[in-house]
């Protein structure tokens, strides 16, 4: 663990750094500036030194390290497989600095080059998947810093959505800037609710008051935890409808997200119940009140997994300088958006930018159930103004995480959990390790959703995806086009469907023109979005973007 000093020298030497992540929503202005003084320093400077690629490994760290080249741009300037090489030793690096408990061979498993087909396929016969037909490579990305409760994390995220780890990242490199987030786990009890049928609606309720009565909920209790050592219930409820009772079980499961281990522990007090009361017919043993993999408003309100909350403390400068808006937009933004934009929208724990493409990212690259995000990934962001700057949280009650078990023990996802920390069971206080997950997902989506209102804030959102998350293609030559006039064209009308496509439901029809060159202006002196004819805007771009991307650029 660090202590709070280094810390502090952490976070003000993040604050004074020039290179930063966060230039990955900069106008293109001062992204061209950046890159011409990267290339000066790559090797036409005055001093003649080398240029990076020329540079050994050693010279690299150096240079990363010293804040002369960031890490997100290590592919501009060598290949992409060293650079990827240059990024996991400076991780490895920057872990055993900063006291990690593996030091400095945490990613040895986590593959790069060469994978091992046949030890994997192996791994997974029986356990993970069936008829397998192959793997789907996903890259994985790191963020951090990420200073939560006074320790430094670099956090493993798996996604193909480019620029979701840089904008991640400037969070991160803001919350450290502030001194770091803090985050706090307020229940915890993984839930499932077995589903009754008796012959009337009054042996329901005999069923409900009998299994409401303590001396009985500890009957139910003790025959639950005879069947795990780390299995404690937590609390017993009962709903009805009609002749149908649905006993809800919340356990303790330890560092395993804990499924199976609630089943098993329903069955065995099913058998009490049922020996009170022999006509009830067990139809299912989930009867969906649990609520697992689906939106329920049971899980918003009662919780289920981790009920975890981070927050942070944001001065004004740290906005105005790393996240380039102000106090009062970011306020204003959340506020209309994740609150009464959600509330119109009749959302369930979506109070939210976008919590669930942080929890996604983290349960892929860990192992942990990528279906369970539905719930896990419930979520409500706040924003209020404190001193100059402002005060924000977000409050996930059903985070659904786990450090051993299913997919979690595959060797590359074990790698990315070892990142954080938390690989496998804490045997010295058993839950620890998921506790830390959960904070670390907790944190993590304060992150997210602090730079992408931000860019919502300002303005850049559209400008950095179309950058970060569009394929580069060739120019067509000018055979291609049938004419070799020099002649200017006439400006291109393309179309797309402002609902998306029909997959989701959107028209089948509904052309909207893009012509010339037109702009939404923004805050005056601030370099002003464009759509050129050569833009290729297709109905992927309102899908990506939905209302935003007709919002910055209106139809003239």
């Amino acid at each position: 663990m660090m202590s709070s000093a280094r810390i502090s020298i952490m976070a003000r030497r993040l604050s004074a750094t020039s290179t930063s992540i966060a230039s990955a929503t900069t106008t293109p202005v001062r992204r061209a500036s950046s890159a011409a003084a990267a290339a000066k320093s790559s090797g036409n400077n005055k001093n003649n030194a080398p240029a990076f690629k020329d540079m050994s490994d050693e010279q690299l760290m150096v240079e990363i390290e010293a804040g002369r080249l960031a890490q997100h741009q290590l592919e501009k300037h060598m290949d992409a497989s060293r650079s990827v090489d240059i990024r996991r030793k400076h991780v490895d690096a920057s872990l055993a600095g900063e006291g990690h408990k593996d030091g400095g061979n945490v990613l040895q498993n986590l593959p790069f080059t060469a994978f091992d087909t046949d030890a994997f396929y192996k791994s997974i016969e029986g356990t993970n998947c069936e008829c397998v037909i192959g793997y789907v490579p996903v890259p994985v990305g790191v963020v951090g810093p990420l200073i939560l409760d006074n320790q430094p994390f670099r956090i493993p995220m798996a996604t193909t959505e480019g620029a979701l780890v840089a904008s991640t990242n400037r969070g991160c490199r803001a919350i450290a800037q502030a001194g770091g987030a803090y985050t706090v786990i307020t229940k915890n009890g993984m839930t499932r609710a077995p589903l009754l049928r008796v012959g009337s609606i009054g042996e329901a309720a005999a069923i409900k008051a009998w299994v409401e009565n303590p001396l009985h909920q500890e009957e139910l209790k003790a025959a639950f935890n005879s069947t795990t050592r780390f299995g404690k219930v937590r609390d017993i409820s009962v709903r009805m409808a009609g002749r149908n009772v649905y006993v809800r079980f919340a356990c303790n499961c330890g560092d395993a997200m804990g499924m199976n281990m609630v089943t098993k522990g329903s069955v065995a007090a099913l058998q009490v119940l049922v020996k009170q009361f022999p006509n009830a017919e067990v139809v299912s043993l989930s009867g969906n009140v649990c609520s697992d993999k689906k939106a329920a408003a049971v899980n918003w309100i009662e919780g289920r997994g981790r009920s975890v909350s981070a927050e942070v403390v944001l001065p004004g400068h740290v906005i105005t300088r790393t996240l380039k808006t102000s106090v009062d937009k970011i306020i204003e933004v959340n506020l209309n958006k994740n609150l009464v934009g959600s509330a119109i929208a009749g959302s369930i724990g979506g109070f939210n930018a976008h919590a669930s493409n942080i929890v996604a990212a983290i349960f892929l690259a860990t192992g942990n159930d990528i279906a369970q995000n539905v719930e896990s990934s419930n979520c409500i962001t706040l924003v209020e103004r404190a001193g100059d700057g402002i005060h924000m949280s977000v409050t996930m009650p059903s985070v659904e995480v786990g450090t051993v078990g299913g997919g979690t023990s595959l060797p590359a996802q074990k790698a990315a959990l070892a990142m954080i920390g938390c690989a496998g069971a804490n045997k010295e206080q058993p839950g620890l390790n998921a506790d830390t997950l959960a904070r670390a997902v907790a944190g993590t989506v304060l992150a997210g959703e602090l730079s992408l209102l931000a860019a919502l804030a300002s303005g850049h959102l559209l400008e950095s995806h179309m950058r970060l998350n569009r394929k580069k293609e060739d120019a067509p030559s000018a055979a291609s086009h049938g004419s070799s006039s020099s002649s200017p064209a006439a400006p291109t009308v393309r179309t797309f469907s402002t609902f998306g496509h029909p997959s989701s439901g959107g028209p089948r029809v509904m052309p909207m023109p893009v012509t010339g060159l037109y702009a939404a202006p923004r805050a005056a002196g601030e370099h002003a979005a464009r759509v050129t004819p050569s833009t290729e805007i297709t109905a992927s771009d309102i899908d990506l973007y939905g209302e935003d991307f007709t919002a910055k650029f209106p139809v003239p």
